[in-house]
């Protein structure tokens, strides 16, 4: 995975918490506490799980409060300034939605050994999007906290929720 997810998770603890948060989340998940990330640098899986799973404990926080969480401030905070061309381009949570897998896709063709998630749609009815997740990573349930962000981000607010491999959203 790449840095930018684990400086997302840096900045998310340390606005939250604190910096002395980060640095236990740091070394519960066998880092040294002055450990750096880069944006750009990759970032083994299970490292990231671990720094997950560290922030959860650290905070006295379940897994899944710490996806949404994570999930909101990527949407309505981090990727915005680091990535704002996707944010402005798009009008809605729908049509950011809808452009997810190309996004991923542009992002990550000149990164090396880059594995982003993946999306096919399907639309039941004109309100109930589909959209089918496909990694390895196996971190769908990052998905409504990120859409949640995304709602509050266009201020369109709609409902998403996970049932196996399939990310069921509901617009208003």
């Amino acid at each position: 995975m790449k840095g930018t997810i684990v400086k997302c998770m840096e900045e998310l603890v340390t606005a939250k918490f604190g910096a002395a948060q980060w640095k236990e989340t740091l070394t519960k998940a066998g880092f040294a506490e002055s450990k750096m990330f880069s944006g750009l640098e990759d970032v083994a899986d299970g490292q990231v799980l671990a720094l997950m799973n560290a922030a959860a404990e650290t905070n006295s926080l379940s897994m899944a409060q710490v996806m949404n969480a994570f999930g909101e401030h990527w949407s309505t905070v981090y990727a915005p300034a680091v990535y704002k061309v996707y944010f402005t381009s798009a009008k809605s949570t729908r049509e950011f939605l809808l452009r997810l897998d190309e996004i991923h896709v542009a992002m990550t063709r000149t990164v090396k050994d880059a594995k982003p998630p993946r999306f096919q749609y399907e639309w039941q009815g004109d309100k109930h999007l589909v959209m089918t997740y496909h990694s390895n990573r196996g971190l769908v349930a990052l998905m409504p906290g990120l859409i949640a962000g995304l709602g509050k981000y266009y201020k369109d607010h709609p409902v998403a929720k996970v049932i196996g491999n399939k990310v069921h959203v509901e617009f208003a």
